[in-house]
């Protein structure tokens, strides 16, 4: 069974992790792909900072933990 968010984008998906789109972004996608006319329903805009640095310190963990799996090997 595929569960679906709200934004209807699929979660189940078998594609590996790198391929992926980030679900932050599925609803964009979506718009871009459905857009009438040449206008879509958003339009790209300035940075989202607050998302931004949740984004890079999530990253930062990331390697930080495959750098000690590294090293336990």
């Amino acid at each position: 069974m595929v569960s679906k968010r709200e934004n209807n984008s699929h979660i189940d998906c078998g594609c590996p992790r790198e391929k992926k789109i980030p679900v932050l972004e599925l609803e964009f996608i979506k718009a871009q792909r459905t857009k009438a006319e040449g206008q879509g329903s958003m339009q790209m805009g300035s940075i989202d900072y607050s998302e931004t640095k949740k984004q890079i310190a999530n990253a930062k963990k990331r390697e930080q933990i495959r750098e000690r799996e590294q090293k336990k090997k």
